[in-house]
């Protein structure tokens, strides 16, 4: 099968580094928030301005620098699904990037996971097909246990009370099926969403770091599928999901500094 032809060889016909020069002071935290209202609202806040485009062929996506809690860091809005969102730490991390930190909604599998509850993933299924480009083959990618102990102290210095556990990640939005669920439910998946295990596999490769953490949306543990907030994609808990994110970020650079000791 295609998804075992994973290939380690490091040199690929197109490499970042060989097209995207890195840029001076480019800041080495790097935070991406799948919402534009989180993301529009913290520009406005902290007088972010843009250091960097990031191109696609249906557009650019501006990447701001601001300084927020006594940090500099990279805001971006990054692109839903696997492929478009791994692509993004491969631009950042050309130009400077090194310690990334990701937050978006999520479909919850526990009905007792309630709105807006911040959800920590461990590791994540990997039911896309980005991953397998990064990392030979296998069900699911573990988080790196520094990172998710980063994210862990972070909610706890900031009394965010939270849930940990494995994620789904799937390229099928549309094909979650009610057995598929189930199966991930054994495996132990408390969410789905459709990013995380590409984006921890482009990070391992490329030698980063990589924490990421949800807040809960819509609920598909139900006997119809239930919305709930996912529509306000944040806006009720925009600071919330931006301060976890610094603090996170906080705390990679601090292990960083440490181990440079």
């Amino acid at each position: 099968m295609l998804c075992n032809e994973f290939d380690p060889c490091r040199e690929a016909v197109i490499n970042p580094a060989d097209h995207y020069a890195p840029i001076e002071g480019f800041p080495k935290l790097c935070i991406g928030i799948f919402s534009h209202v989180i993301v529009e609202e913290m520009v406005e806040k902290y007088h972010g301005e843009v250091i960097a485009q990031i191109k696609f062929c249906t557009g650019t996506v501006p990447v701001y620098r601001l300084e927020a809690g006594g940090l500099e860091a990279a805001l971006f809005l990054p692109h839903v699904g696997a492929a478009s969102a791994g692509s993004f730490i491969e631009n950042l991390v050309a130009w400077g990037g090194r310690h990334f930190v990701f937050c978006g909604s999520c479909g919850v599998l526990r009905h007792d996971i309630a709105d807006g509850h911040l959800i920590l993933p461990t590791a994540a299924v990997r039911d896309e097909g980005l991953s397998y480009h990064y990392l030979p083959p296998s069900d699911e990618v573990e988080l790196s246990p520094a990172c998710v102990e980063a994210a862990r102290q972070a909610m706890e210095a900031l009394g965010l009370p939270y849930v940990e556990g494995k994620t789904w990640t799937t390229d099928g939005f549309f094909r979650e099926t009610r057995g598929k669920m189930e199966r991930r439910k054994e495996q132990g998946c408390v969410c789905v969403e459709m990013e995380c295990a590409a984006l921890a596999a482009v990070a391992q490769f490329r030698k980063v770091d990589f924490a990421a953490f949800f807040y809960a949306a819509d609920n598909l543990d139900a006997p119809e599928w239930d919305v709930r907030n996912l529509s306000q994609k944040g806006a009720s808990i925009s600071e919330k999901c931006f301060t976890a994110s610094l603090e996170t970020g906080r705390r990679l650079l601090e292990k960083t500094a440490e181990m440079q000791k």
